[in-house]
């Protein structure tokens, strides 16, 4: 029983470490003032940890820690209506490029993310995170057709909102 409770313990550490950069992403987008960073990560954390011995390896483990973290996320802000559009970026994991224009613009990005319903933020997620149009179908649970429409109108509501500012 103790060496059955030791795997499983590792089993978790080892996905958590080697998806921690996935599971911020997620949570980045989510965060707002009444969902903090740090609570929706140990939030996605604790479903890991719940869900482990249910995974049945139907899906890559990628997608489902992709889908956990989304619908932990998402089931949050439900539980929160009240979430602010302002979203905080520097939440654990490290901006791609240090420049200012670009730590800038990917705030920028990020805060017009933020005014996207919750489906649509999962999707531009999984599209920034270089997912293929399959990987998003698995992950969503949606047609690889209606990810590349969905994905266009996402696009230009993003534009629109940009051109706004």
């Amino acid at each position: 029983m103790i060496a059955k409770d030791s795997q499983r313990q590792q089993r978790f550490l080892d996905i958590a470490d080697q998806y921690k950069e996935v599971i911020a992403k997620v949570c980045s987008v989510y965060t707002s003032e009444n969902a903090p960073f740090a609570d929706l990560y140990q939030e996605v954390l604790i479903n890991i940890w719940t869900g482990l011995d249910s995974y049945r390896g139907d899906a890559k483990l990628s997608t489902w820690i992709y889908r956990l973290a989304l619908n932990t996320c998402i089931t949050w802000q439900r539980r929160n209506k009240r979430h602010s559009l302002g979203v905080a970026i520097d939440a654990g994991f490290d901006i791609p490029d240090s420049s200012a224009d670009s730590a800038s613009d990917i705030a920028e990005l990020y805060s017009l993310i933020s005014r996207l319903d919750a489906f649509d933020k999962a999707l531009i997620t999984l599209w920034l995170d270089e997912k293929s149009y399959d990987e998003i179908s698995a992950i969503l649970g949606i047609s690889k057709t209606n990810v590349a429409t969905r994905l266009h109108r996402v696009k230009n509501r993003l534009a629109t909102l940009a051109n706004n500012l």
